[in-house]
């Protein structure tokens, strides 16, 4: 019964950071009090073990504990509710991949590459670790045959073009999206719409930053156009369209109205860390609202696995940006 997989997200969002930790943990001084003051929480019990503490360090536990959450909320639920839920959790398995494609283009060496990869098992299928090891992109994109994401390779030669692995990271986002969205028609009718309406903002974020890419980085609309993800929430194809041709960030700005606190990070500051950010805190503002009125219901249990994915960028986001004695505050999705 979904009663009972609510009633377990209830008392597992009780131990997500209250807003009050997070806005603490920003004014830490240095990692080693960030992590000391991570030391009550979920975090704290890993962090003491470690030897050495630094960011990858603490990254790896950051995903660890997402990624059990992730599981328990799996684990939990009902049987005709498992298959939409698992597809929603390969999000995180895009996210690696997207790592590990990255790295391989850059020609980063392997053992740099898994170090950074999350342990995904009980999540996943694919050899993340195999694909890592791969002499090059092309060869670890053919490890993807036969796999849900075999069809990235038709991004290869986009990738060749602009000396840029965006591409094929966009096209997994692209696939993943088609994944969750069809399995979505298995969820009962009353929370199929608030649970589109989530994944709607997350995708026009994408969609968003595909359609400044001609502007940005002088990428062709015809790949634009082939990158898009084909569900539109309040962005129409043809806005969408247009802004990828449009020549000024004026004209774009207009088109993208509804998201034009995330367009001007990326056209004014020409920050992408910014812009998702941006479109993070749009997230979790529609996620706090959705829970107040979604208390027992499937929604509540997406809502709280956004917020879990959101506390894990804060801390990692943190976490980088003391190692590296950067100014984090703009940036932490509160």
């Amino acid at each position: 019964m979904v009663e009972y997989l609510v009633v377990r997200c209830h008392g597992l969002a009780t131990h997500l950071l209250p807003n009050q930790v997070t806005e603490g943990l920003i004014s830490s001084k240095n990692l080693k009090d960030f992590a000391d003051m991570l030391g009550l929480t979920d975090y704290g019990q890993r962090i003491r073990e470690l030897k050495k503490v630094d960011a990858h360090a603490l990254e790896r536990i950051f995903n660890e504990e997402l990624v059990e959450r992730y599981k328990r909320v799996i684990e939990a639920a009902p049987d005709n509710l498992k298959e939409f839920l698992r597809s929603y959790c390969r999000r995180l398995e895009v996210q690696a991949l997207s790592r590990v494609l990255r790295g391989k283009f850059l020609k980063s060496p392997p053992q740099e590459i898994k170090r950074t990869l999350p342990p995904l098992n009980g999540l996943s299928e694919i050899n993340l670790e195999k694909i890592a090891e791969a002499e090059t992109v092309e060869e670890a994109v053919e490890l993807l045959k036969l796999s849900p994401y075999e069809e990235v390779a038709g991004s290869l030669d986009w990738c060749r073009k602009y000396n840029t692995a965006l591409p094929l990271e966009f096209h997994l986002k692209r696939i993943y999206y088609t994944i969750v969205l069809e399995a979505l028609r298995n969820v009962p009718s009353e929370d199929r719409e608030r649970i589109r309406n989530l994944l709607g903002i997350e995708i026009d974020a994408v969609n968003c930053f595909m359609a400044l890419a001609p502007y940005l980085y002088g990428y062709s609309p015809e790949l634009v156009n082939q990158l898009f993800i084909p569900y539109f929430f309040k962005l129409a194809p043809s806005k969408l369209q247009e802004a990828a041709r449009a020549k000024s960030p004026r004209a774009i700005m207009k088109l993208l109205a509804e998201y034009k606190d995330l367009a001007r990070a990326l056209l004014e500051e020409g920050d992408e860390v910014l812009a998702e950010s941006v479109a993070l805190t749009l997230l979790k503002k529609e996620v706090k609202r959705q829970m107040l009125e979604t208390s027992i219901a499937l929604t509540y249990v997406v809502c709280f696995l956004i917020l879990c994915e959101i506390e894990r960028r804060n801390l990692v986001f943190l976490a980088f940006s003391l190692e590296q004695n950067l100014e984090p505050k703009n940036y932490v999705v509160i």
